[in-house]
């Protein structure tokens, strides 16, 4: 979740990551800014003098500000009173100016770069999307804001001389801003107007099937997202085939069906796929997976044992804990895809509704996609191409829109992925004038050459000539097919590294 450049996670969130701290200060520290919006700097530099455990509110020095006198008192929540007292408890000694987090290597203090590494951790460990120490601050904010806690009351928390800082930091999740506007503009109603909804006869909400938001690599592709989603219906595993850029991926992201999607993030690491599937199963519950996996589990053999697992175990238990068709089973790409991870959507083909990007599959690789249908999808043509171009150089000034739209197209070759970079390129120039048109390139879109046809022309030209040197006994043609067959050898691989260079 992004508001004007400032991260937080929601409620859900914020548990997953408490939840996921197992060392006791680096919880507290979280809980700091969490639970009372304290910046990471103010947290690591707390003393036990810090706190008024009886009232139980906690007073925090501004760093900001040199005068002694400048501090705020903040409220300490339940879940960090009791969190602050576990740490405190194992303490050897502490007096009155006693660092709650005293540093490694004779630092009084612990560093924010150790807590920032810290959350670094854990955040993976939860899987939550990237965020800073900063982050929790937001968050502590923004859920105060939307419980309905007044703007003054946050701003003194945090400590801000002005409404203007406060505002940029308390953001409203829209989904509690919709919530409130329904329930202002709802009306009440009557008797005879519920018994018409009771059968259906009451007017229903009109609905507005337009959509500007399509993320700008699945324009033009509703062809295509139809098709998929038919044969998610039909349960037909299907392959997406394409070149790069094209939109595979966001076509996989944009697939619409009634039924629950699994991914196959990682074909290489097949294992660690395996067990995050089986966790997005139990809803992040190690102890549930672990016991699935093995009843009676000791924690000091869990490494052991997931090194031993092997791959099939682990696709059992992922078809014992879904039913038939139940789940999609999206694979971003298996162009490279390991002999473990064919026998795996082996196993799954039949069990789940698999749908697999690639961009070419060797037809000696294919026996286990055979029950798959092949879907090619092509790059936009050229009324796609320009609308994308439109949509997403809004606001830029150019001097020939013209000129600008077809060389982009020209460049491309109706490639999303090369148009939105090269689009992005542009957006760098304060003014895209003519002459910068013509001088930016994008060459990623366009097709490869491929040089095997020479090579076998040039091998056939080679042995015939050396044939005729030994019927004929002419030295000059044996000269010439040895020199010939040297620069056969040499050709191949500089055929592979110039091939890109003459585009």
């Amino acid at each position: 979740m992004i508001t004007s450049n400032f991260k937080y996670l929601s409620k859900e969130e914020s548990e997953r990551l408490i939840n996921s701290i197992s060392f006791l200060r680096h919880k507290v520290i979280a809980l700091l800014m969490l639970d009372a919006g304290l910046r990471v700097s103010e947290a690591c530099t707390l003393v036990l003098s810090d706190f008024d455990f009886k009232k139980k509110l906690l007073k925090v020095k501004s760093l900001k500000k040199k005068n002694e006198n400048s501090y705020r008192i903040i409220p300490i929540s339940n879940r960090l009173y009791q969190a602050v007292a576990e740490l405190i408890e194992t303490f050897k000694k502490y007096e009155s100016s006693t660092p709650l987090f005293s540093g490694c290597g004779g630092r009084k203090f612990i560093s924010r770069q150790s807590v920032w590494k810290a959350l670094q951790k854990y955040q993976l460990r939860a899987n939550l999307p990237k965020f800073s120490p900063h982050s929790l601050r937001h968050s502590f904010a923004t859920h105060h804001l939307a419980n309905g806690t007044e703007l003054a009351e946050i701003k003194t928390m945090l400590g801000h001389k002005k409404f203007d800082t406060t505002l940029i930091y308390a953001q409203v999740p829209t989904e509690q801003l919709i919530e409130r506007v329904n329930s202002v503009t709802s009306v009440k109603l009557k008797w005879s107007q519920k018994l018409l909804r009771l059968f259906n006869f009451y007017t229903k909400n009109k609905l507005i099937n337009i959509d500007f938001s399509n993320n700008a690599l699945t324009l033009g592709r509703n062809t295509e997202i139809a098709h998929l989603s038919d044969n998610i219906a039909k349960s037909v595993n299907t392959i997406v085939l394409g070149d790069v850029g094209v939109g595979k991926t966001k076509l996989l992201e944009t697939i619409e069906t009634d039924k629950k999607i699994l991914k196959l993030d990682d074909t290489e690491s097949i294992k660690k796929s395996l067990v995050n599937i089986l966790l997005y199963l139990f809803s992040n519950d190690r102890k549930a997976v672990l016991t699935l996996l093995w009843k009676n589990f000791e924690k000091e053999e869990i490494v052991k044992k997931i090194q031993r697992e092997n791959t099939n175990s682990l696709c059992e238990k992922i078809i014992e804990s879904t039913s038939k068709h139940e789940y999609v089973l999206l694979i971003d790409n298996i162009s490279n895809i390991t002999p473990v991870g064919k026998k795996i959507i082996e196993k799954f083909k039949d069990h789940f509704v698999i749908v697999c990007g690639a961009r070419n599959v060797k037809i000696k690789d294919t026996s286990f996609l055979w029950n798959f249908e092949k879907f090619e999808i092509k790059p936009l043509n050229r009324h796609y191409s320009l609308l994308m171009i439109n949509n997403l150089s809004i606001g830029m000034e150019i001097e020939n829109w013209e000129l600008y739209r077809n060389h982009i197209f020209t460049q491309t070759n109706g490639n999303p992925r090369a148009i939105s970079e090269l689009v992005s390129r542009y957006k760098k120039e304060p003014f895209v004038t003519n002459m910068v048109v013509r001088e930016i390139k994008h060459i990623g879109a366009l097709k490869e050459i491929d040089m095997t046809w020479l090579i076998v022309i040039f091998l056939g030209v080679v042995m015939a000539t050396r044939y005729m040197a030994k019927e004929l006994d002419e030295p000059g043609l044996k000269f010439i097919g040895s020199v010939a067959m040297i620069a056969l050898l040499m050709m191949r691989p500089m055929m592979y590294s110039l091939k890109r260079k003459f585009l």
